[in-house]
């Protein structure tokens, strides 16, 4: 941030989410301490050092509230018994204590506290409101959750491992909750069974001697931000596992389980990888490995098992997620480990190639991107670089639940005929780089065949549908039997409903034989693409002459029979 809120930035908020214990470390009291009092001192600074400056500037108010939703944020989301232990009501001796922090509305008497690194703003810094600034790809990484929802079912006592792969979260919590109660806010515990429900380092719930109560649709891992959380939900159900009359061998718990090469991997794509778990547990238990509570056998081709060690070939995206070795020696509690596989690949974009539009409407292109590391993503048109404007253009992007994508939108405001063209959409990371284009028009879209109906004469109208922005001027339909020359029919123009219009082309006297037709439109930017050839039958079959009530065909004696074939739909999405 510039300008007016520099110092905030630098003396307060800086301090605040750098600092450990505000990175979720809240298990001990110490460090919620500490957190809520930097969070208290922060508020405090912001309120007095914006009091009294004048706002004359849009920039100055939301680079303030991005300030203050930091600070917000960091609050709003803690647990009730945090927060009541941190936030006494007002009046209370507790409240008159912690005045001097913020954390109750200051007396007369506290308002007026200094602060050995204020520092008085500078207005001369503020930027023009018109300035244009460009935001592409300069915020801090968006956190994400890569893990993908899943669906699992056990038997009573068998363990179990709901994944959490999240990236870039320093800055946020990551807590786990069941039907919207609390588990675990980062490390804090908020179930009295956290001997057998536990949080690993890597983010992943694991149940041990999973029972029928534990049974859900609703675990969510989410990253809590403001104004809304990144949440990732499981469903977990477990049957009721009959009574066993033999009793489980007896296995020795001493000894632990070494993974190989390490807990997390990271590897490019297109490269191998072999994963280990060994022990010391005796008498040797039996290896079992999983993939997302998969098991490993039969899961990919490219997986191999051999053994103790799984080998992934020419690894992919699709590779990532939490690989699980468990050490079955008959006990309720088996000894896991899990292995994070990182697979950095270069980004993958998805697109709609053409975008219709019309003047004067707002315009919005998406480009959704799909990488690791995250990619930088830049906008262009005639190959210039985009910015953000005011008033004019926005660019923002949305994570996209339950997946590691992200949909990156461009969206311009008041649309004129000089913002059609061609626009890029370009994703780098350290790994490549990829460049789509996509075409933002105001011609008519592609026209797509709606229906057909015989007529008395032995003829057929065909209906089409199409969008248009702006008022359709012109209609030209083209068919030809065989391979015969075309010809051309242009419909009557009729007023459409908002920007859909419908087209009826009747064809009259049609001879036996097969033909195809093709149709356009045109309003004040051009032509529409052609739409995709549709053919149809003009032949008379006995067994279907007779037939009187027909959906499509009418019946003046003799029947014609429309066989009407959709030879392709083009819907792009690379």
């Amino acid at each position: 941030m510039r300008g007016l809120t520099s110092p905030i930035q630098q003396s307060c908020t800086h301090r605040m989410l750098s600092n450990a214990a505000i990175k979720g470390n809240f298990a001990l009291k110490e460090a919620r301490n500490i957190a809520f009092d930097m969070l208290a001192e922060c508020w405090h600074r912001l309120v007095k050092s914006t009091s009294g400056v004048k706002q004359s500037s849009s920039s100055f108010k939301n680079n303030a509230s991005l300030v203050e939703s930091k600070l917000v944020s960091r609050i709003s989301y803690l647990p009730p018994s945090m927060l009541s232990a941190a936030f006494p009501r007002k009046g209370s001796e507790t409240c008159r204590n912690k005045q001097r922090h913020g954390l109750c509305k200051p007396t007369k008497s506290t308002e007026d506290l200094n602060y050995e690194d204020d520092t008085p703003f500078d207005d001369d810094n503020e930027e023009d409101e018109d300035e244009e600034t460009d935001n592409v790809g300069t915020a801090e990484m968006p956190p994400q959750i890569l893990s993908r929802a899943m669906s699992v079912r056990v038997k009573a006592g068998d363990t179990v491992i709901l994944p959490c792969q999240v990236v870039h979260t320093d800055n946020y919590v990551v807590a786990w909750l069941k039907d919207d109660k609390y588990l675990y806010f980062e490390s804090q515990t908020y179930t009295e069974d956290d001997k057998r429900i536990v949080r690993l380092p890597n983010n992943s719930l694991v149940i041990y001697n999973a029972t029928v109560e534990d049974s859900s649709n609703n675990y969510k891992c989410s990253i809590l931000q403001n104004p809304h959380s990144i949440d990732l939900t499981h469903r977990l159900l477990v049957d009721e596992n009959p009574r066993q009359e033999s009793t489980p061998p007896q296995h020795s718990h001493k000894g632990i389980i070494r993974v190989r090469p390490s807990k997390k991997v990271e590897v490019n794509q297109g490269h191998n990888i072999t994963l280990g778990c060994e022990t010391d547990i005796q008498p040797p238990p039996e290896i079992k490995w999983f993939i997302e509570n998969k098991k490993v056998d039969g899961y990919d081709p490219d997986v191999i098992l051999n053994g103790n060690y799984i080998t992934i070939k020419k690894v992919n995206e699709s590779h990532s997620g939490l690989y699980q070795c468990l050490a079955e020696d008959g006990s309720n509690t088996p000894a896991m480990e899990a292995i994070n596989v990182v697979v950095n690949y270069k980004p993958k974009i998805e697109i709609d190639r053409i975008v219709y539009s019309g003047a004067g409407i707002e315009s919005e292109i998406t480009c959704i991107v799909s990488a690791h590391p995250v990619a930088l993503v830049m906008w262009y048109k005639d190959d210039k670089k985009l910015t953000q404007k005011k008033g004019s253009i926005l660019m923002y992007h949305r994570i996209m639940p339950n997946s590691n994508k992200t949909k990156h939108i461009l969206k311009i405001l008041h649309t004129s005929a000089r913002d059609f063209g061609e626009y890029k959409c370009r994703a780098d990371n350290t790994i490549g780089h990829v460049i789509r284009s996509i075409t933002l028009t105001g011609v008519p879209s592609q026209p797509k065949i709606s229906g057909a109906e015989m007529t008395d004469d032995a003829g057929i109208i065909l209906k089409w549908h199409l969008e248009s922005y702006s008022p359709i001027s012109e209609y030209k339909v083209q068919y030809r039997k065989g391979d015969l020359k075309w010809n051309i029919i242009e419909p009557e123009v009729k007023d459409g409903k908002g920007n859909q219009f419908t087209v009826e082309c009747s064809i009259p006297k049609l001879r036996p034989g097969s033909y195809e037709a093709i149709l356009k439109a045109r309003n004040e930017f051009g032509w529409s693409l052609d739409s995709e050839p549709h053919t149809f039958s003009g032949d008379y079959p006995p067994d279907l002459a007779l037939k009187k009530n027909s959906a499509t065909v009418r019946s003046p004696g003799t029947f014609l029979v429309l066989l009407l074939v959709v030879l392709s739909c083009a819907f792009t999405s690379l």
